[in-house]
């Protein structure tokens, strides 16, 4: 349990630091929001395919070789990271024109090796747990993914420690930050390598075929298309959340702390709430609150203190969501084993890898230009970058990124513009730079608040997944009590299928809603 626990520790400080790097991307290497996206997106690419087919390789192969597996891969792509800064130094002597793109691919690729490992680890863990407390599962489940929300908190804090230009005590260099998770990836492999692990579903069900009987099922297939939408909301936003919060908060990386401590608390304290709630009515409420906590995230707050208060309404709504989907498929899947569990998840990270990620950034991207180009169009004609793009159905032109990033550094204090951040760009050309400095004191203020209004925008066009959802569990809810009610189930070896457990359920009887 605990070793299962610090994988998703490494996951999250991954996860955290990578959504900070994108400040030190842009200056360093070049890099665009679309391309930060993508990069973005590649870290839960290879999620998505692995936890799947991982689910697949567990059940013939059992759970050791897989873990022993992601741990050497997680340690390739810490290397790859060290490995980008001397690569792009090189490029640039001997292929100018293509450095950017090249290291982009570098950055890319080792984001999809630490989404594999991440793949692999889900493939392992949650089956495991779930076997080692199988009338407990949907408690231990959320007290196992409270390690995903610590490892933000704590590559969160370092991120705003270390990584980045507002840094709160210095700026190291941001290969360092990112590869943090490779601490925790050493010491849960001492932990765990040397243990024997218990048999999978498959290796004790004598027929490998029914760990695939799930399919068959029609609201499990309804799982499916729900967990998609859940990944889409979830990973998604916190994808974005640093990001989308730039110019609003002194350092954005904190609300992805504030609310990655929020959930680690609910998942962690969450037994008494899903043993007196059916799984199905928390899976319906949640997805209520959090359609209104984006939508109120999305408003144009001026306060702090209010922001963090939609924050916390929001994180209320999307800390259950994902552990208590995983334990609904143990409960009523339990011949399914690891397979039914690496459904959910693929959808859920092939989701935001492959839509998420990319539409939110299109989403920022498009509205932010619209905007600066409708409230100031010489401003935009300054920003405006050399090449449209079309990405989601969004057509327009993005701001340059080197010029986007210099104006989101200055700090605009009673109207005084400090210009040194555009001075300084590298990847500003020089012929440019005097112009921007001369229309900074006007520029720059339209820039950010064009930047914010793309970030809420972003938000507020991201709340209708969780109302999808809604009416997607409403229909559960509705199914379940047409049959009797949610029932917990476990699979009889000798009968070959699950049956009920008798006497338990959540809830003060089998049929209950709440």
């Amino acid at each position: 349990m605990v070793a299962s626990f610090l994988t998703l520790v490494a996951s999250g400080i991954g996860f955290a630091t990578r959504t900070a790097a994108g400040g030190p991307w842009e200056r360093e290497f070049n890099l665009g929001g679309g391309e930060f996206g993508a990069i973005l997106g590649a870290g839960f690419l290879g999620f998505g395919l692995m936890i799947f087919f991982g689910g697949i390789l567990v059940e013939k192969f059992g759970y050791k070789k897989l873990l022993t597996i992601a741990f050497l891969l997680h340690l390739v792509s810490a290397g790859m990271l060290f490995a980008a800064n001397p690569l792009f130094a090189g490029w640039q002597e001997t292929d100018p024109e293509n450095a950017t793109s090249n290291v982009f691919s570098v950055l890319f690729w080792s984001a999809f090796v630490f989404s594999i490992c991440q793949g692999l680890y889900e493939a392992v863990i949650n089956p495991l747990i779930a076997q080692l407390y199988p009338e407990n599962k949907t408690h231990y489940l959320n007290i196992l993914h409270a390690g995903w929300p610590a490892g933000m908190i704590l590559g969160g804090i370092f991120a705003a420690c270390f990584i980045g230009e507002n840094a709160w005590i210095t700026e190291l260099p941001w290969q360092y930050g990112l590869a943090s998770f490779s601490i925790v990836v050493i010491a849960y492999g001492v932990m765990a390598l040397p243990e024997k692990f218990p048999e999978t579903v498959g290796e004790t069900a004598g027929s490998f075929a029914t760990v695939f009987s799930c399919f068959a099922s029609i609201p499990f297939l309804v799982l499916i298309v729900l967990h998609g939408l859940i990944g889409y909301m979830e990973l998604g936003v916190d994808s974005w959340m640093t990001k989308l919060m730039e110019n609003l908060l002194p350092n954005s990386i904190i609300i992805l702390v504030y609310t990655s401590f929020l959930m680690f608390v609910l998942r962690f304290f969450a037994g008494p709430i899903v043993h007196r709630v059916n799984p199905i009515g928390l899976l319906l409420g949640s997805s209520i609150i959090s359609c209104l906590g984006l939508i109120w995230l999305g408003s144009p707050i001026q306060s702090v203190a209010m922001i963090f208060v939609a924050a916390t309404f929001y994180s209320f709504g999307k800390a259950f969501l994902w552990p208590t989907m995983l334990g609904v498929a143990g409960e009523r899947y339990p011949q399914s084993g690891s397979v039914a569990m690496g459904a959910l998840g693929a959808v859920g990270m092939i989701c935001v890898g492959q839509i998420a990620g990319p539409r939110i950034g299109a989403q920022q991207g498009y509205e932010l230009s619209q905007h600066l180009e409708e409230t100031a169009p010489e401003t935009y004609a300054r920003y405006e970058g050399s090449e449209p793009t079309s990405s989601w159905g969004y057509e327009y032109t993005p701001l340059d990124a080197a010029k986007l990033n210099a104006a989101n550094g200055i700090e605009v204090d009673a109207g005084a513009v400090e210009t040194v951040a555009i001075e300084e760009a590298k990847l500003i050309p020089e012929e440019e730079k005097p112009a921007l400095i001369a229309n900074a004191a006007t520029d720059v203020p339209a820039v950010q608040a064009s930047y914010l209004f793309g970030g809420r925008r972003a938000l507020t066009l991201t709340a209708y997944i969780p109302g999808m959802m809604a009416i997607g569990f409403l229909g559960l809810l509705i199914y379940f009590r047409s049959i009797g009610g949610y029932k917990v189930l476990r699979f009889d070896e000798e009968l070959g299928k699950a049956v009920p457990i008798e006497g338990h359920g959540h809830g003060e009887s089998e049929s209950d809603v709440v």
